[in-house]
């Protein structure tokens, strides 16, 4: 990418934060603002219950309580037996660090455990990419045979437009429609909470603010749930091939309408510089200067000569 394209897409990259961050601000600030305040009340009418308990102690524990909130519902939930680590807890963190999701809801405690991830990643997360490349070329094979599908066989123009208006359905539905509502049912989200989880999942956002098989109600545990977390898995693999896709064609779009527009420009260009030849009389050098192009041009305005250089040369 040459500097000034480079400079204008830093440019464009940052109004756009900009303009994300003043929107997230004014929605999110003072809602947080709000919660805070809740939970000041809620602390200051327990010590006014419990006159026994001291601010400090109960402080103390809030702040232990913060550092793992689901280690505390296990706790609340009275639950014996914690499944966060076992395998197929392990296995669900593992594709979280090699598909570079990182939800935030489970990270290793020992020191052990961290150096684990750092080795397991820098040769985990090339595989993966490795993977979604060789699913996304299988997809895109898929979208291709879809892509000429003969619908519409006496309009061309609108057999492409309906057969592009099924490959995104189709997208929709197995990447975004149908997972919802799975998660919908089991997880008791809401309907779009359930949307915005795939779409921070698969696009690798991966706040960890809604994670699949862990408070679900549907499903208590054994080979059902298991099943559950398998489907989940490998929706996530196909999921973030397709997405990828996605973004791939919309960046690749973007570059197509920014070289459009340059091309445009450099012919406005040349045709100004055309007809600022012909205005003045420019003519062809009928003789190659020795040392000069041939593409150059000469301009004979009184006993001056201006030599223009040809627009190739720009």
């Amino acid at each position: 990418m040459e500097s000034r394209r480079l400079l204008a897409l830093t440019a464009l990259m940052v109004v756009y934060l900009c303009v994300g961050a003043a929107l997230f601000n004014a929605l999110e600030a003072s809602n947080e603002m709000a919660r805070k305040v809740d939970l000041e009340n809620d602390i200051d009418r327990f010590l006014g219950n419990n006159t026994c308990v001291s601010r400090e102690h109960l402080h103390t524990l809030l702040f232990k309580a913060s550092r793992d909130g689901e280690l505390v519902y296990y706790i609340l939930q009275n639950k014996t037996h914690l499944d966060r680590w076992d395998f197929s807890g392990a296995f669900g963190f593992s594709i979280s660090v090699v598909t570079t999701i990182g939800f935030g809801n489970l990270a290793p405690q020992t020191m052990e455990g961290k150096i684990l991830v750092v080795v397991y990643a820098l040769v985990g997360i090339p595989l993966m990419l490795l993977l979604l490349a060789a699913i996304g070329e299988k997809l895109a094979l898929v979208f291709k045979r879809i892509y000429k599908l003969n619908v519409c066989s006496t309009k061309p123009q609108v057999n492409r437009v309906l057969n592009m208006a099924l490959i995104i359905l189709l997208g929709l539905l197995l990447g975004f429609i149908a997972p919802a509502t799975l998660f919908h049912f089991i997880e008791e989200w809401h309907f779009l909470e359930a949307l915005y989880f795939c779409f921070t999942t698969l696009s690798t956002i991966g706040f960890g603010d809604y994670i699949i098989g862990i408070h679900e109600q549907k499903i208590k545990g054994g080979s059902l749930h298991e099943t559950y977390e398998v489907i989940s898995y490998v929706w996530i693999l196909f999921g973030l091939a397709y997405l990828s896709l996605v973004i791939k064609y919309i960046s690749d779009l973007l570059i197509q309408k920014a070289q459009k527009v340059e091309r445009k420009t450099v012919r406005r260009l040349e045709a100004e510089i055309g007809r600022f030849n012909g205005d003045l009389g420019l003519r062809k050098t009928s003789e190659v200067v020795p040392g000069r192009s041939s593409d150059s041009v000469c301009l004979e305005n009184g006993t001056a000569g201006v030599e223009l250089l040809s627009v190739n040369y720009i």
